[in-house]
This record gives structure tokens, sequence and C-alpha cells, in this order.
């Protein structure tokens, strides 16, 4: 079974580089042959927030070759566990990450919405009828002369034509084409700006008229992502939050009355009222990199819900909201359900007590511990072999995403969660639900760690590849710090 999950425009990217996290942490999925196959579309195609998720999803491939047995499933219990193919090379097996190819490029990205429908060549009637549908008479937010190579800057009327020639790229084409029975698709889009709120209704109207009827008559789930955040006043600026909340009750006017979005069999719909603060306003391009929300991190998980669910619970339509125990803000781990807790929230702890041992501990303990491995010879300074670096550096991601990116006030309504602060020991890792210790007890220290760590290489085959050995030895010992921790706050 494969899912193709299309995260549309910036928000779309952000929620996928939520799920790579997710998926890092080893979130349960009751699939044993899944296979997820990430596609972004964006016609902004330097966009930061794409780069950087599109980076994230290789360095996960690559960790998953290196450091994964082949025999690990979704279902399994261990790290990287779910396989992430490419949608032009489906047998991840045989490839490297440099042909993990993720994003839709389709054609006419790096030109002006008046040339893409050829404006110069219409008959005067109707370059009247086009000037009047689109404004051209402020210089600072023009829309027929708008340079698409940035997205469409909030105008959806302009996104929702320049969709249509999705159909006939390449990459669509191929998608279509290699769909089976079995395979489900998952869209992720926003509301208020341009970008997600015409892609999705257009995308959604290409699968359901397919003339593959295995995509045609496919469960599709879609999680429509409301305003979250603010972004800073410029006259100067096309992108406005003040009218966020216009064009989200406009768009889902429309949505209401489509018979296409109508056939989605599971709608998750999500929003935050409470934005403090405001981002930078930031058009497109490479400089548009926002920092992680809480509020995408909780839409990666109706990803998860959706994949989870058997064919006989989406014979019919569903739309669904997230529910939390408390309206923190900040918010904290307490604020969530106990099952939000179990299917989710204990594993991104696992992951980050993993991150900070193999961040800040395992370098100082070559010399104590690893009596099988001394070759692994890890430092701070990263200089070590590729494959190291490469999970290395996504623990690092992970520790900067959930610690300081959500933590931040003005992205909107904070996340705090954990502690990397350089201890000497994990007692503080969960804001909320400090370790008790006591004069006998000293807790998850600096010996504690080194403890567990060698315990756990030594209970492992001595034939174990030295890359997987160390990912199960750091899976085995997170899992005893959570487990000395007990339950959650």
């Amino acid at each position: 079974m494969r899912v193709f999950i299309f995260g549309i425009g910036g928000t779309g990217s952000r929620v996928l580089r939520s799920l790579t996290m997710l998926l890092a942490s080893g979130v349960k999925i009751d699939k044993k042959d899944l296979s997820i196959v990430p596609v972004i579309i964006d016609t902004d195609a330097h966009n930061g927030d794409t780069a950087r998720t599109r980076d994230i999803l290789k360095n996960y491939y690559d960790i998953r070759k290196t450091f994964v047995n082949k025999a690990v499933t979704p279902d399994s219990q261990q790290f990287f566990s779910t396989p992430i193919s490419s949608f032009n090379r489906l047998n991840q097996e045989n490839s490297d990450s440099a042909d993990l190819d993720v994003q839709f490029n389709f054609q006419n990205q790096d030109t002006t919405f008046a040339q893409f429908i050829n404006h110069t060549a219409l008959d005067q009637v109707n370059k009247d009828v086009i000037e009047l549908l689109y404004n051209d008479s402020m210089d600072d937010h023009q829309e027929l002369h708008l340079n698409l190579n940035v997205g469409f800057k909030g105008n959806p009327n302009i996104g929702s034509v320049v969709f249509n020639e999705l159909a006939d790229s390449p990459h669509f084409k191929n998608f279509q084409s290699s769909f089976a029975p079995g395979d489900r698709v998952f869209i992720i889009s926003s509301i208020f700006g341009g970008t997600g709120s015409s892609g999705f209704p257009t995308l959604v109207k290409m699968i359901r008229s397919s003339t593959n009827q295995n995509l045609e008559r496919t469960s599709i789930g879609a999680v429509t992502v409301m305003p979250y955040f603010n972004v800073e006043t410029d006259d100067k600026s096309a992108i406005n939050s003040a009218i966020f909340d216009t064009k989200t009750k406009a768009a889902l006017a429309y949505y209401a009355n489509d018979k296409f979005i109508q056939s989605i069999n599971a709608l998750y719909y999500i929003s935050d009222n409470k934005k403090p603060g405001a981002l930078p306003n930031v058009e497109g391009g490479e400089d548009q990199i926002n920092n992680g929300h809480i509020v995408e991190l909780i839409s990666a998980t109706a990803i998860i819900d959706f994949i989870n669910r058997p064919d006989s619970e989406l014979q019919t339509p569903k739309a669904f909201e997230f529910g939390a125990n408390h309206d923190g803000n900040p918010f904290t781990i307490k604020d969530f359900s106990l099952t939000t807790k179990e299917k989710y929230i204990k594993h991104l702890v696992q992951f980050a007590y993993a991150s900070s041992i193999a961040l800040q501990y395992v370098p100082a303990l070559t010399k104590e511990t690893f009596y099988d491995t001394k070759e692994l010879n890890i430092d701070n300074s990263l200089g070590v072999p590729n494959g190291y670096q490469k999970i290395l550096t996504f623990f690092k991601e992970f520790s900067n995403w959930t610690s300081k990116e959500m933590n931040d006030p003005n992205s909107g309504r904070a996340f705090i969660s954990f502690n990397f602060a350089s201890d000497q020991h994990l007692n503080n890792m969960i804001h909320g639900g400090e370790l008790k210790t006591g004069l006998f007890n000293k807790g998850l220290s600096k010996s504690k760690i080194a403890e567990m760590l060698t315990r756990n290489e030594l209970s492992e085959p001595k034939d174990m590849p030295i890359p997987e050995k160390y990912l199960n030895m750091l899976y085995k010992t997170a899992a005893q710090c959570a487990s000395l921790k007990g339950e959650l706050p």
C-alpha cells in the first residue's frame, strides 16, 4: 500500500516536515506494507520552507538505508521505520536520495500570469474582460503581471487558473498511470492564501476525474489548515493577515458546495485563533522560512490517523476536528489528551531522549562504553563518516524544531515541550515532567546513561552491522529513559 501525500504551498511543505519528524520518532502505523510517497506542489520553486522539507526528506531516506534493517516495517518498534519512496522511483531500495524526487515541477512557473494566459494574443474584447477580472492598477500588488516564480501571493483567483495546467504535466501523468489498487491520497493545504486554497480543490477534481479508475475511486484524506499565524503589516506586500479570515470564509463557502470536495473520504479541519506576535512579511523565495508550529504538528497527526483507518471506515465522507484537554498558551504536553499522548507524543519523547543522548552523551562516552564498536568514534564536531553525520544532523534539527522553533511566541501559540540544555543528566528533558531524584537516586545521570548504552550494545548480535547496532542501542536506551520517567505530564 502506498499513500501519496501532496503538500501544497508553504503550509503543505511545513506539515510534511512535521510528518517526517513523527515518522522518524517511530509513530505506530498499522500497515506492514506501507510506503509514503511525499509530493510537494508549489510554483514558488525556491521557497525556503520547500527546500528545507526536501532536504529533511532526503536525509530521512538516507538514514533508513544505512541504519535500519530492511526487515523493519512501519508497525515495528524502531526509529525511521516507515519507508519513503519517490513518485518517479517507487522501488526505494534501488535508488539513492539524489533520485528522491519530491517536487512536482509543472510548467510556466518562471513567468508572469499575463504570459501564462498569453494575454497579448487575445482579441480586444477578451483583453478587456481579463483586465477587468485581474487588477493591475497598483504597482505593488499587480495581478495580471504577477510573476509566478514566488507563488500566487494570496491570489486564489490566479492560482485556480494556473493549477488547471497541472493535469498536463509529466509528473501528474506519471502519478496517474502508476496508481494501483489499494493506494491512497492525502492532501495538505492552507485555506487563507493563494496556492493552497486554489490548488486543493483543483487537485481533488483532477483525481475524481481521472481516467485511471484506481485513482478516481481511491480514498482521499485531506487536512485544511485555517489561519494560525499573523504576518507583519507591509503596505508594499500582497500578503495581509488582516484578511486571512475573510479569505477563509470565502473558501469554506465554496468548498461547501463543491461536489468534489464533498467526495473526500476524511476531511480534517484545524485552525488557531490565538495568534499573538507576527512573522516577517516575506512573499516567497529563499527567505520564506517559517519556524515550525504546533498546528503543523497536529496537522501531521491527521495524516497518520487517515493511514491507520481501515477501508471500512472510509466508505462515506467524514469530517474531523482536533480536540485537546486545555486551551493553553503556551501549549504544553499536559494539554494534549491521553489518546494523543499515547499515539504520538510518547514517540516524540523517546526520540527527544535519543537525540540528546546521541548529541551530548555518545561523543563523551566513547571511552567508557561501546566495547564491540570502538571504530564508532563520534565527536561533537560532526567530523564523522557521512552516514553518522546525517543522523546527527537530523537529531539537531529535531531538537531545534521542538525546543526553539515551536517555542517562539512570535509564531502564534508557542509549544513548550523539551529542554535540550547541555546538562549532566536528562532529568529535566520533559517540560512539566521532571524526573524526581534523591540522595541515592540521581535519575538519568551521565553514569546511568553510560550503563544503559553499554548494556544495550552488548545485547545486540555480534554480527549486526554497526550502524544498525547504533540505532538499536539508541532506541532501547531512549525507551528505558522514557520508562523511568513513567507517565507523561
